[in-house]
Parts: C-alpha cells; sequence; structure tokens
C-alpha cells in the first residue's frame, strides 16, 4: 500500500520502497494506480519498461516527422508502438494518445544529448 491505495509497486525484496528515476516527471513514481493494478490483475494489459534513450529517440522522431512534440510520458508508448509495429508488419495499425506538451520537456530532452543512429 502507498499513499492510501493497493496497487503494485516497485519495492525490494523487504517490501521496502524503492526510488524510481525517469526522464518523465510524471513517470518517476514507484507504484501504478488501483486501476492499472485491477486491470493487470484481470490480465486486459501488460506493461512494459522503456527506457529514457528510447523514449527521447521516440519523441525526436515524433517531432521530426509528424511535426508534433509530444510530451515525454507518451513518448515512451510512441518507442513501444514502433516495436509492437515492427512484430505487425505492413498493415498494422496501432493508436496512441499523445497526452501533454513537449515544449515543456525540452530542457530534460537537451540534457539527454544526441540521439544515436
Amino acid at each position: 500500500m502507498l499513499h492510501g491505495a493497493y496497487s503494485y509497486l516497485l519495492q525490494d525484496g523487504d517490501g521496502q520502497i524503492l526510488n524510481t528515476h525517469s526522464v518523465s516527471a510524471g513517470l518517476d513514481y514507484p507504484g501504478v494506480g488501483p486501476e492499472h493494478s485491477f486491470l493487470r490483475d484481470l490480465e486486459r494489459v501488460d506493461y512494459v519498461a522503456v527506457g529514457d534513450k528510447d523514449a527521447v529517440a521516440a519523441f525526436k522522431l515524433c517531432t521530426r516527422l509528424e511535426g508534433i512534440m509530444p510530451a515525454l510520458e507518451p513518448s515512451h508508448a510512441l518507442h513501444q508502438a514502433g516495436v509492437i509495429a515492427r512484430e505487425l508488419g505492413p498493415g498494422g495499425r496501432i493508436l496512441v494518445c499523445l497526452s501533454g506538451r513537449g515544449d515543456k520537456d525540452m530542457d530534460s530532452v537537451e540534457a539527454q544529448g544526441p540521439v544515436e543512429n
């Protein structure tokens, strides 16, 4: 339990909450909300980890190709959507909701340095 709600948490073997880090301030939290925990228990969703470098690369690619500067939070989803799209092959469709604005994240993106190709 964290902040009064049962949820899945990042924790060590003794059940102590672990410190977190993300280039995205909105994702720098050790747990998920109760709704996400519930959906996971129902096996309706799968969650995957996306690192800072991959999220920043997706941010830059979306900005360059689409002219849309996404926030860093959905940039993580954009990276994973690219992974899934490659698995689906031509004709596959993926929908990603781009919430937030990336202009507020420019300092964090610049601090990550250039993206390797």
